[in-house]
């Protein structure tokens, strides 16, 4: 059967007569304009509903580093290295007061003596304390830092390299610097060396177990601080 549409003649918006074919090209052109359209008109719709949609909080893994950064003030960390070189207790706290620096402050604890035998005795004693601060060129607790802080150390030390042992107080400046690896948001792994110099009032022994004094005052030192490889808990 044929569509009425093509089996007889029409008119177009002026009057014209149309042929059968003329009509019907017509026709199918203002189909294909309707339905353009309507798909313009439900893109429009689709396009307008997602942009006015709320956005979504990121979940807190996908937070960056400076959003971590503004979030996190306080750090409390232990340094695994201070435990290994003969048991030393040790305590650091961090807080942030910028987007690059950190406000520093700690303490050391070391009261064993070790002993195979009376003749074979060796010790790291020492009551540390430190207050200092942080710089991060990034962002705070991530990537490359630089510390520095005022320190004083009650130490006695012998047996270890040799038999003599000196014991004493020391006071001065130390600097560090290391890198802090982000493994997840509340923890960090801590890595760093350290230096420091000063003044020192002491007293040497020829050996660890007995009382004979070899010199004694006061001197300047620069030494080696310490290794740092420490687990950093962020909150």
């Amino acid at each position: 059967m044929k569509c009425s549409s093509c089996s007889g003649g029409g008119r177009d918006r002026a009057g014209e007569s149309l042929t059968p074919v003329a009509l019907s090209r017509t026709l199918c052109r203002r189909g294909v304009a309707a339905a353009a359209k309507r798909t313009c008109t439900l893109l429009t719709l689709v396009c307008f509903t997602f942009l006015s949609a709320p956005a979504q909080p990121l979940p807190q893994e996908a937070y960056g580093a400076e959003e971590l950064a503004n979030q996190a003030r306080l750090a409390l960390s232990q340094n695994l290295a201070d435990y290994l070189f003969l048991g030393t207790l040790n305590a650091d706290l961090q807080y942030s007061v910028h987007r690059a620096w950190t406000l520093q402050a700690g303490a050391k604890y070391n009261n064993w003596t070790w002993r195979h035998r009376m003749d074979d005795q060796f010790e790291s004693r020492q009551k540390c304390f430190y207050v200092g601060a942080r710089w991060w060129p990034w962002y705070t607790y991530s990537g490359w830092w630089l510390g520095g802080r005022l320190q004083y150390r009650e130490y006695n030390r012998g047996g270890l390299f040799s038999q003599e042992t000196e014991e004493g107080d020391a006071f001065g400046l130390g600097l560090s610097g290391g890198y802090s690896v982000h493994v997840n948001r509340w923890l960090n792994v801590d890595f760093g060396m350290g230096i420091w110099g000063g003044m020192t009032k002491y007293v040497t022994y020829a050996c660890p177990y007995c009382g004979k004094r070899l010199d004694e005052g006061t001197k300047a030192f620069f030494l080696p601080d310490e290794a740092r490889i420490a687990l950093e808990f962020i909150f």
